[in-house]
């Protein structure tokens, strides 16, 4: 059977994203089975289609909507993104990108696609707002704002190109911001003894500890995510004990840890980078749900922290809701702990905190809180 071409592999990822799954879930599959044929270049143009065409689909429609007078079928509308990306973003040559989005088009709809992409290609786009422009919900874009102002702006315009990490000594791929919160975590705890990742899956803080830590408990509650969790700590980190459970109510005993880190499930609104379908997924109304959570885990951190030892509480989102007020509730509930100071000139003084905004270093936005809970 004859392999798939690039962009037939990126359309069919495209259709499965626009019916609910998630691009990089959809991208690791495709790219795992159907792909393996594939060049490394060509891996990469099929990852770009789809995480671009996702990323940019509010501007995209925005193009195509003059040309469509009727509701299209999904695997049709892909296609039409497909191009319209192409031609816009890729600054794919127009004779190339519609003749090859053409030849991947559903047989049924390649004129309609011929047609509209032809007409997309002569557009010099007049954009109603800036958030149809960079290609995000009004309420992400105007959250930004009230809360940022122009460097609101800047992030937003920033996540529209995402980070492309390194990798560590290791060979483990994580992002900055991310090994940042590792290294404060080892930086608050120079003497190291026993600690707990609250959370966390898929294992890139876990396995980024110090050599300092005797014990690294690495908690999930998602069984799935669990074993591709103990995947991760077994090719980068054996040692790591990997345990199923719910990090707001845990296994541990009371008093067990020299230091927990609370790298907490929130809104994502600092990494949508590299989370190109997040924007479109996440809901303004999620962000209150969330932040019980956090509150409900940075709880059970604190019953499992020794005297004297380090909590850390870190989020991949800058919303106040999730950060300032989570933070300044928690230590207004407990005065027995002290604040630290966040280590490192990358990071910002925030709150009690400190943070990095995604067009500080092109990396994810993060902030972090840590605490040592005193006698």
């Amino acid at each position: 059977m004859k392999s798939p071409t690039s962009r037939q592999l990126a359309l069919q990822a495209l259709t499965e994203i626009h019916a609910g799954s998630r691009a990089n879930v959809v991208l690791a599959a495709f790219l795992g089975d159907q792909g393996r044929g594939l060049s490394e270049r060509d891996r990469a143009f099929v990852t770009e289609l789809v995480q671009g065409t996702t990323r940019m689909r509010r501007a995209v429609d925005h193009l195509l909507q003059p040309f469509i007078s009727r509701k299209l079928d999904p695997d049709v509308l892909a296609t039409l993104r497909l191009g319209a990306y192409q031609l816009h973003y890729l600054r794919t040559p127009a004779h190339a990108a519609v003749n090859d989005t053409v030849a991947v088009a559903p047989r049924r709809a390649s004129g309609l696609v011929n047609a509209v992409l032809r007409k997309v290609a002569d557009v010099h786009p007049e954009w109603p707002n800036e958030a149809t422009q960079f290609s995000y919900p009004d309420w992400i874009w105007n959250l930004f704002l009230e809360t940022w102002g122009p460097e609101g702006r800047a992030a937003l315009i920033s996540m529209n190109t995402p980070e492309r990490p390194l990798p560590r000594s290791d060979g483990y791929i994580q992002g900055q911001a991310s090994r940042w919160v590792s290294e404060a975590v080892d930086d608050a705890s120079p003497n190291g003894g026993t600690i707990v990742d609250l959370c966390a899956a898929p294992g890139g803080k876990a396995t980024a500890c110090g050599a300092a830590w005797s014990e690294i408990w690495a908690n999930e509650i998602d069984p799935t995510r669990a074993r591709a969790l103990r995947e991760v700590a077994e090719n980068y980190r054996p040692e790591i004990q990997v345990v199923v459970s719910d990090g707001t109510n845990t296994r541990f005993d009371d008093r067990f840890a020299d230091a927990v880190l609370v790298d907490a499930p929130c809104s994502g609104l600092g990494a949508l980078g590299r989370r190109s379908d997040a924007r479109w997924q996440i809901s303004k109304e999620a962000i209150s749900r969330l932040t019980g959570t956090q509150n409900a885990l940075l709880e059970e951190a604190l019953r499992i922290l020794k005297p004297h030892g380090v909590l850390t509480y870190s989020v991949c989102t800058i919303t106040q809701e999730e950060t300032c007020d989570v933070a300044h509730a928690f230590h207004e509930r407990h005065q027995e702990l002290r604040n630290l100071d966040i280590q490192g000139r990358h990071w910002r003084q925030y709150c009690d905190g400190g943070l990095v905004l995604p067009h500080d270093y092109k990396t994810d936005g993060m902030a972090i809180f840590q605490w040592q809970r005193e006698g």
